[in-house]
């Protein structure tokens, strides 16, 4: 009894300490993610005040931003959602929309992904744009949308901006809920009667606005589901 009382103590320490290296590894390769964010972050240095220079000739880009996209054809904006941990580029791939679920700014394996927009929406056109992010548990990436359920979030974490090489869109958020994983975000919707009627089976509320941003991640209720927070261009509320 007492060589099993030894065998069984040494597979639980086996364990113990394998457990504790893929602890390890799992929070390093986080931090090293995260890291890289903020180097990013540091380089491009977008500023509010920066984004609206005009000089009497309309928008001007941030200029980190325009590097980084000369630098990285996959960006196409950044995103930013004061008092959050939300400060990221954003990036697409046409071809595969899953292609950054898991990869970096680059395309180099990550776990935590990059925020990407949906494979067959363009940024610049009127419509809907789903943008999609993990939800670490760390509070990186797309965490925060996670808290727009709670009332008192949402309605004190309201300035969202994203910036391109074409434009300043500045967002409001209009609705959060959690649900089952919903493809039909991903189809396009033409701006006015169509998008409007679309917005209301999912809220319950007329939504008057022709350039519409919904931000997902996961819910960690039930498997498969997703968190929604949906935005409007100009700010506003919907009605019922």
């Amino acid at each position: 009894m007492d060589r099993l009382r030894k065998i069984a103590a040494l597979i639980l320490i086996v364990i113990g300490v394998a457990c504790g290296a893929t602890a390890a590894t799992d929070y390093l390769e986080k931090k090293s993610a995260e890291d890289q964010f903020q180097e990013i972050r540091e380089k491009t240095a977008i500023t509010a005040q920066e984004a609206v220079k005009t000089q009497g000739k309309g928008y001007q880009a941030p200029q980190g931003l325009l590097a980084l996209m000369k630098a990285n054809s996959s960006v196409i904006g950044w995103l930013k959602i004061e008092d959050t941990n939300i400060d990221y580029p954003i990036v697409q791939n046409k071809e595969d929309n899953e292609w950054f679920l898991h990869r970096d700014i680059n395309g180099n394996e990550s776990q935590p992904g990059s925020i990407f927009l949906e494979a067959n929406h363009d940024i610049h056109d009127k419509g809907i744009h789903v943008v999609y992010g993990h939800h670490m548990r760390n509070g990186t990436m797309f965490k925060d949308i996670y808290r727009y359920r709670d009332t008192e979030y949402f309605e004190n974490h309201k300035e969202i901006t994203i910036w391109t090489d074409e434009c300043r869109i500045s967002l409001e958020p209009v609705y959060c809920y959690a649900g089952k994983e919903d493809r039909s975000y991903r189809k396009i919707y033409n701006p006015g009667e169509e998008l409007e009627k679309f917005l209301l089976e999912k809220t319950g509320l007329r939504i008057p606005s022709d350039n519409i941003f919904v931000f997902v991640t996961c819910s960690y209720g039930r498997r498969d589901d997703r968190c929604y927070l949906i935005c409007r261009e100009g700010g506003g509320n919907g009605t019922d």
